[in-house]
């Protein structure tokens, strides 16, 4: 199977990356954050159409701040030395990436490459909006690319939208020398762990400043993807709630982990302010030491504490996330970064294909980019000439590991503009539990039965179809 050979290539011999940075914002200039949002190669192709040029402009949008240094200066050497008389205006989204997008394609004026995200991508990719790779490549990027192929991820019904070319999970950080100033000898292994933890960092030094716990609570569904959901997948074996087998949503097995992030997030474990906090200023607290414990994504966090936020690497790790008594019925959401998709709809798909191809898909972008510390690659032949940094030598837990997986789309992102959910999302509900008075056991009965009426729906009217896999084992999950 792809998924096996593909954890035992991230897992062999020493998988490094070094420096990545945050990726929170607005729209900011890709080298300087410059106001207005204006690329340095923005500037260039307006420069070159106001001149009565007749370069042909290749839009990309990015909603990664940790690349764009490296990504802008790949852009302008292409811009400089191509002979197709192509500019690329390279331009930075990150907070508003996906609403970007949504108001983009109401007003017609969708760019032609865009890093791919899910979010977006599941939303539209039902509606032809994105470009099948398969009519423009030739046979041998197939097989140079053919390793991170994967039906029913990025290959669907046979068209291939995206390549991924870096991998992501999620994890636990904690403070190792907060841990031992009060007497912390190992990382927590359960939920109930984290919680007593984060309160006895918080009796004993809340008077310093520093605190047990924090998430970054300002949008429920950036805080939670990246930490209790995934833990959740973990503890329950379902995906976002969903059960393969059954073929139905199923939020009341969420009640017990909501109690202890009720907790987690009181003030008698969480730092001041988390349901305001955004990803950023939560990393530079930790930096500063004033935060015990956070959830958040495996590929970002080197780089951030390397660059954006310095922090001597031997003062912080990470573990998996800890589920509810340690309980382990599946593996949980990795997922392929680094990739791009191209607007379908554009009047110039074949020459942003070439662009794609030509800097993006290049394979000695895909090694600096790696060596760079950007992304931890997935693709053998980059691992196999590049030379990454230290970080992932040292901490286990950044790479790729048994416990992760990819995994199969439950319906609300299998056909995500088809299943229109009445009411708050999961969560929005969520929130109303863990920050409100909402009672656990009816607010999640609702929650179920709200999804699986939309889910039913969409299947009944035709916007949606039957999600269920056959002898579904969570523990060894299949995509189809």
């Amino acid at each position: 199977m792809k998924l096996r050979r593909l954890s035992g290539i991230l897992m062999a011999g020493i998988m490094a990356v070094g420096t990545l940075a945050g990726c929170s914002g607005a729209k900011t200039d890709a080298t300087t954050a410059a106001a207005g949002g204006q690329t340095a190669a923005q500037t260039e192709a307006e420069k070159a159409q106001s001149t009565g040029g007749e370069k042909t402009v290749i839009k990309v949008w990015s909603k990664d701040r940790h690349d764009a240094t490296y990504v802008q200066n790949k852009v302008d050497e292409y811009n400089a030395s191509n002979t197709d008389n192509i500019q690329v205006d390279y331009q930075l989204y990150t907070d508003n990436y996906a609403q970007a997008i949504d108001m983009a394609l109401q007003s017609g004026e969708l760019p032609d490459i865009l890093v791919q995200q899910e979010q977006m991508f599941d939303k539209y990719v039902n509606e032809g909006q994105w470009a099948d790779f398969y009519d423009y490549m030739d046979s041998d990027m197939k097989e140079y690319f053919k390793s991170v192929i994967y039906p029913g991820y990025n290959e669907l019904d046979g068209k291939l939208y995206f390549i991924p070319t870096t991998g992501t999970t999620c994890r636990l950080f904690y403070n190792k020398e907060i841990f031992d100033r009060v007497g912390i000898t190992e990382p927590p292994k359960t939920l109930e762990e984290v919680v007593e933890y984060a309160k006895k960092i918080n009796t004993e030094l809340s008077k310093e400043g520093i605190y047990g716990f924090a998430e970054n609570m300002k949008s429920a569904s950036s805080g939670l993807q990246r930490s209790m959901c995934i833990g959740l997948e973990r503890e329950t074996g379902l995906v976002r709630g969903y059960d393969f087998v059954k073929g139905e949503y199923d939020f009341t097995q969420w009640g017990d982990t909501l109690k202890l992030w009720k907790e987690l997030l009181s003030d008698e474990c969480a730092f001041p302010g988390c349901e305001s906090l955004d990803i950023d200023p939560l990393r530079t607290q930790f930096a500063a030491g004033k935060i015990g414990m956070y959830m958040s994504y495996s590929h970002a966090e080197p780089g951030v504490y390397q660059n954006q936020f310095p922090m001597d690497s031997s003062k912080w790790d990470c573990v998996p996330i800890p589920t509810v008594g340690g309980k382990t019925t599946g593996k949980q959401y990795f997922t392929g970064t680094g990739g791009y998709v191209i607007n379908a709809k554009s009047p110039n798909v074949e020459k942003a294909f070439k662009v794609y191809k030509d800097i993006f898909a290049n394979e000695d972008y895909l090694i600096g980019y790696y060596e760079g510390g950007f992304g931890v690659s997935i693709l053998p032949s980059v691992i196999a000439k590049a030379k990454p940094a230290q970080d992932f030598q040292d901490k286990k837990w950044l790479l790729i590991n048994d416990i992760d997986a990819l995994l199969p789309k439950p319906p609300h992102t299998a056909f995500a503009s088809g299943m229109v959910v009445e009411g708050e999302d999961m969560y929005k509900t969520c929130e109303s539990i863990y920050y409100g008075n909402a009672d656990i056991d009816s607010t999640l009965k609702d929650l179920t039965d709200r999804y699986n009426k939309a889910y039913q729906e969409a299947v009944k009217n035709g916007s949606g179809h039957e999600v269920k896999i056959a002898n579904y084992d969570p523990m060894n999950p299949t995509l189809q």
